[in-house]
């Protein structure tokens, strides 16, 4: 697909990370200099631009705004659009319906990768509307060149954005408080987040490809009696850690559905 993005946000740029060192070039459309500080400016200088006419001719167009700025952003794109164009909308509560409520008739993608494809690991979830085999064959493999894709339902989407969409924040913030608890007892905050980040990723290898066995089960195997894991998982349980968690997630998703309902 002939991609164009709009939007150079900090998902855009880590889309733009992940595209191009799979070799596939994206052109980028900026809305203003705001987030110019994220890019090379070598590629801030040769891939973006801030005419929506270079969307003209495109496959595909990916909608990297905020869920505020869609309905100006459409308006902007709309006279540039082939009626064969895909709109592909990663924007948090923006079902497809709203999207065609803006007159957009052409065929729609709406996914949710993460900041992860900068690297080639994201998760992104993806549902579509009025779109061919071959249409939905070639958005999956555009975003399967950044990571694991999910079809899905769209009716799920806002609870699988909160999970998988902001759910590298909620990893990020437990590496935090763990480089921290290094720091507290004199270990060096480098080696420790090069050691806790492969630690995370283990666990998390672990339990997708042991998925049969019980998450519960692995915590006991961790934790024996009287040792350093169940003194940890003492103090998270009394301040009530798991259930934070899902409360966290309910809230996202629970946002996720407010800005899709937003006018």
């Amino acid at each position: 697909m002939d991609v164009v993005m709009v939007g150079s946000g900090h998902l855009a740029h880590a889309l733009w990370e992940g595209w191009h060192q799979k070799g596939i070039d994206v052109e980028v459309i900026a809305r203003s200099n705001t987030h110019q500080y994220l890019w090379d400016d070598d590629v801030w200088h040769s891939v973006v631009r801030f005419d929506p006419l270079h969307i003209e001719g495109k496959d595909a167009v990916v909608l990297a705004v905020k869920p505020k700025d869609m309905q100006d952003t459409t308006a902007r794109i709309k006279p540039h659009l082939m009626p064969s164009t895909m709109i592909i909308s990663p924007v948090a509560g923006w079902t497809t319906t709203r999207i065609r409520e803006l007159g957009i008739a052409n065929p729609v993608a709406r996914v949710m990768p993460n900041v992860c494809a900068a690297v080639g690991a994201s998760t992104t979830l993806v549902a579509f509307s009025r779109t061919t085999e071959a249409e939905k064959s070639q958005v999956l493999s555009l975003f399967s060149s950044c990571g694991t894709v999910a079809v899905m339902d769209e009716t799920l989407m806002d609870p699988y954005t909160a999970l998988v969409g902001s759910g590298p924040a909620y990893i990020f913030l437990l590496l935090e408080a763990l480089i921290a608890g290094g720091e507290q007892l004199g270990a060096d905050a480098g080696r420790t987040r090069e050691l806790v980040s492969r630690m995370v990723e283990g666990a998390a290898r672990l339990a997708r490809d042991r998925s049969k066995d019980s998450l519960s089960d692995w915590i006991s195997q961790v934790a024996s009696p009287g040792g350093t894991t169940e003194a940890l998982l003492e103090v998270l349980r009394q301040g009530g850690w798991p259930t934070l968690i899902q409360e966290a997630i309910v809230a996202a998703s629970e946002r996720a559905q407010q800005l899709g309902q937003a006018r």
